[in-house]
């Protein structure tokens, strides 16, 4: 990787690698359950993310059972969104587990076997989460996006005061949302249903004026959820999967937002998730200084940094791309 003024914003997720198999005997480690992930990344914007106000964390489950022992709920001072999906490249609709998840002091209990994020408010107790069944010999992946710079948990004891309730009738089934409601992008056709009359006048307007249009880089799956689609929060983030070499975008140069940006890839080999399995290569700032790596690694672009064109350089096996953009709509400006 090139070193520059701007290397400091390429970071490998591996700084925030923890092996929980490894840490059996030290503080926290007790509340790891049988069905949690067995190696994890944790991120947050105070130590990580140059001061962003996010915080994430990534693992694989490929057991069943309790995430956290002892029937846990828990709740954070930030708000954040649970997206768990699925790792079978060819198909972004597929998760391969069946997941249940308690919300609320009701303990309200949601049952899915599709992608599927949820919506957890500031404050919003959660959990205990369990896979209850798995169909994919892979697994399936979680990630949380935390809006907070510091992720901080309480953990609450005690039993549901109320009963469980079926989702459809559920105080909370507004928060439970299927990942397939936001899919832009399958077998690499753009769907257009997705979006807005407004949202398609102004992709249109930005063609015309660059000539924008996907290259061959892009994803083959992705799906997009936007602030509206998430409760109101000041975030969108999108998730798919790329297996082809070549530019991402084509027709204009770079281009920034007027809020802060991470762009994640991440390897999709479980034994090994270091390892990409493919080299990236991105410009950052006005300088279009060139950056490559082939690590898992996300990309920092704070609001206002130029940023792109990005390449895939080459691949050897598909890769998960996930975009954090802190604001509800993906705003941006052409350099």
């Amino acid at each position: 990787m090139a070193t520059g003024k701007h290397e400091h914003l390429i970071k490998p997720l591996s700084i925030g690698a923890v092996n929980w198999e490894e840490k059996r005997d030290e503080p926290g480690a007790s509340l790891v359950g049988p069905g949690n992930a067995k190696r994890e990344i944790w991120l947050n914007g105070r130590d990580h993310l140059e001061g962003m106000n996010f915080s994430f964390s990534w693992g694989v489950h490929d057991t069943l059972g309790q995430w956290h022992t002892g029937s846990k709920s828990h709740t954070h001072p930030c708000a954040e969104c649970l997206f768990f999906v699925g790792l079978d490249t060819a198909n972004v609709n597929y998760l391969g587990a069946e997941v249940e998840c308690c919300l609320g002091e009701e303990r309200e209990t949601y049952t899915f076997n599709d992608p599927t994020v949820i919506v957890i408010p500031a404050g919003l107790p959660h959990g205990p989460i369990v896979t209850k069944r798995l169909f994919s010999p892979r697994g399936f992946g979680f990630f949380a996006a935390s809006l907070g710079a510091a992720s901080g948990i309480t953990w609450l004891d005690g039993k549901s005061p109320g009963g469980k309730t079926d989702p459809p009738a559920g105080k909370y089934s507004r928060l439970v949302k299927p990942l397939k409601s936001g899919l832009i992008t399958e077998r690499g056709k753009f769907n257009a249903s997705r979006f807005t009359a407004e949202q398609l006048a102004r992709r249109e307007e930005m063609r015309k004026k660059t000539g924008f249009q996907q290259g061959p880089g892009n994803a083959d799956h992705m799906t997009w959820m936007y602030g509206t689609d998430l409760e109101g929060l000041d975030v969108n983030i999108a998730w798919g999967f790329a297996s082809q070499p070549g530019i991402w975008q084509r027709g204009f140069g770079a281009h920034s937002h007027p809020a802060d940006e991470i762009l994640m890839f991440l390897g999709t080999d479980p034994e090994d998730p270091d390892s990409l399995g493919a080299e990236i290569e991105i410009d950052l700032g006005k300088e279009h200084e060139r950056y490559v790596f082939n690590k898992s690694s996300a990309v920092l672009c704070p609001a206002g940094l130029p940023h792109t064109p990005m390449v895939t350089r080459w691949v050897d096996r598909p890769f998960a791309f996930l975009l954090v953009n802190l604001a509800g709509d993906a705003a941006m400006s052409v350099e």
